[in-house]
């Protein structure tokens, strides 16, 4: 009897060490996809990111939200160099800086946490790249965390782009994700194109006044050719007389 009751007993908390790590090792990525804009926002629990970098700075085994604050420039510059990014096969940082979140009631009044608190409580971290001198036609991410959260993290990706939503898991099996947006029309290109249409045909104008230009100067340098051709025959024929 009582070698089933601590059977069941160790059954019981290996059971809630699983389900404990389990929540510690899922993050979540999101990114939503504009022309010319790129937001990307990460979700990590307090425990993922105490395996990033050090933020309980006192050793008191507990943190506290001035320690957090103080932790975010740190933490934006792992994940940019972590988190790759490629906007048309170009290497991209996510930015920086970033907006943070901390998802829970009175964040910013909560007391110092313990290690039983990480896992609960979570913080959205969202970066905003713009590109306003082309259209984002490909984005390329590759996470390089994977070694310091452990093989069994988990990243849940959603690209949103419209009404279009792609889900893409990441793991250290597969850190990386290429995604092409396939945009058709650009709105800077229809911006440019709905100008009054006076200008329009003032610039056919031009182009057509360009055009004449060339052709008669085309045909003048086609007249002066062929009379010294005329010349040059004239000259050959005294020769030989």
């Amino acid at each position: 009897m009582m070698r089933k009751i601590a059977t069941s007993a160790l059954l019981s908390l290996s059971l809630c060490q699983a389900a404990h790590a389990h929540v510690a090792d899922e993050s979540n990525l999101r990114v939503k996809v504009e022309p010319h804009r790129l937001e990307t926002r990460l979700t990590f629990n307090l425990f993922t990111l105490t395996r990033f970098m050090k933020i309980d700075s006192d050793g008191d085994t507990k943190i506290s939200m001035s320690e957090l604050t103080a932790a975010e420039s740190g933490i934006v510059d792992y994940l940019n160099k972590h988190v790759k990014l490629l906007i048309n096969q170009q290497k991209t940082a996510l930015g920086a800086e970033a907006r943070f979140a901390w998802l829970w009631p009175n964040a910013m009044k909560s007391p110092p946490m313990n290690e039983l608190e990480y896992t609960a409580r979570n913080v959205d971290v969202t970066f905003v790249h713009e590109v306003k001198d082309r259209l984002i036609e490909s984005l390329w991410i590759e996470f390089e965390i994977f070694e310091q959260t452990g093989p069994l993290q988990t990243i849940r990706g959603v690209f949103e782009q419209d009404d279009l939503v792609t889900e893409m898991p990441f793991s250290a099996q597969e850190p990386e994700f290429l995604y092409a947006t396939g945009f058709a029309d650009d709105p800077f290109v229809k911006e440019a194109e709905s100008k009054p249409a006076t200008a329009s045909r003032g610039q056919r104008w031009w182009m057509v006044r360009a055009m004449v230009l060339m052709a008669l100067l085309v045909l003048g340098r086609r007249t002066v050719l062929a009379a010294r051709a005329r010349k040059a025959v004239t000259r050959r024929r005294r020769a030989r007389r």
